[in-house]
């Protein structure tokens, strides 16, 4: 699948991050990790169409005023556009990582009644003429989009200071469908955005806010991107900690990881783990060797140094409880990493 090979070599597999100590002993890095898509997508996909199967809320459902003095009303706020800003937002970022080769977006909502609630899918027949005519293998559809959103008022006595927030919640039904297959995905999703102001002055605070049918359009564009993740394989940030203590063979070690020279690391911490009969230092290497490994891209051999540095804990039982929540925070990591591989294999066509 070459759109494949085009997604893979625009993205890096892990991006190693600036040092900076988190606490006493310890030091910490982020990495970005690749997690697998919700969709898995047939490997002869390679042509989407991106279609608007939803209907309107009602202009006064959904939007919710709570002033200072709790009085709460709820307001008439034209939303009908919010369907097509999600969508083209989420159609120019798959676009923008050439995983298909191909994203074309229909305009015209195809949904064939007026409930902007219920969910229903567009009829087989129908998607196999529209995949022929647009010459598509597979559709997304947006089957419902409701957005509750709500503007409060709070008041913080120790700052001394009024906060105006605005907070939209948007929900969302989509299905993904691969006709000549008859075969369909569907799911629910929800996505927050938020905004908030804060002054002295009560007015200043909630003129700080957008204004309030843009702000909840912004939030379809913010959200339609985010979606995404949904469908390709996405970069998340997670952070990762190294031991540091008083050894001549660790502070080596660290030096070069400073450098990035990740195999003379290795080397210099696994001949520290192999010769010290002290557990606590074989704990701590065993991490830092998970931890390398992982940044390498090895995740089987980083879950492995993980896996020992736990069972060099249970010989001892006296290690800091700060230190092992690490280390178990890593081993979970890791296994979770390890489950995804085959789905993301099957994601990129490796």
């Amino acid at each position: 699948m070459d759109h494949i090979q085009s997604f893979l070599r625009s993205i890096v597999f892990l991006l190693f991050g600036i040092f900076l100590t988190a606490c006493s002993g310890m030091l910490f890095t982020s990495i970005d990790v690749l997690r697998p898509a919700k969709v898995n997508f047939p490997e002869d996909v390679n042509h989407l169409l991106i279609v608007n199967n939803s209907f309107p809320q009602p202009h006064t459902y959904g939007h919710i005023t709570e002033m200072f003095d709790e009085s709460r009303e709820t307001i008439s706020i034209e939303t009908d556009s919010l369907a097509l800003f999600a969508l083209a937002s989420l159609s120019e970022a798959m676009a923008e990582k050439e995983f298909f080769a191909s994203i074309h977006l229909m305009h015209e909502s195809i949904k064939k009644d007026s409930s902007f609630s219920d969910v229903t899918y567009p009829d087989r027949d129908y998607l196999i003429d529209l995949c022929r005519k647009e010459g598509a293998e597979g559709i997304i559809s947006l089957n419902r989009i409701i957005v509750n959103d709500k503007f409060g008022e709070l008041y913080d006595m120790e700052e001394a200071t009024y906060i105006a927030y605005l907070e939209a919640i948007y929900d969302y039904n989509w299905s993904v469908h691969f006709p000549d297959r008859n075969q369909i995905y569907s799911f629910a999703a929800k996505d927050t955005v938020y905004w908030e102001s804060e002054s002295y002055h009560r007015k200043r605070a909630i003129d700080g806010l957008p204004d309030r049918r843009d702000a909840l359009i912004d939030g379809a564009l913010i959200s339609g991107r985010r979606s995404v993740s949904k469908f390709i394989p996405y970069w998340e940030q997670s952070d990762r900690y190294f031991f540091e203590f008083q050894d001549k063979k660790l502070k080596q070690g660290l030096d070069s990881v400073y450098l990035k020279n990740w195999d003379a690391a290795i080397n210099i911490w696994t001949d520290l783990l192999e010769k010290t009969s002290q557990k606590s230092k074989k704990i701590k290497t065993a991490h830092n060797l998970s931890v390398l490994y992982e940044i390498k891209g090895d995740i089987q051999q980083a879950y492995d140094y993980s896996n020992q540095a736990i069972d060099f804990y249970m010989d001892i039982m006296l290690f800091d409880y700060q230190s092992i929540l690490f280390i178990v925070e890593q081993n979970e990591s890791l296994r979770k990493r390890l489950a995804e591989m085959s789905l993301l294999n099957k994601q990129l066509g490796n």
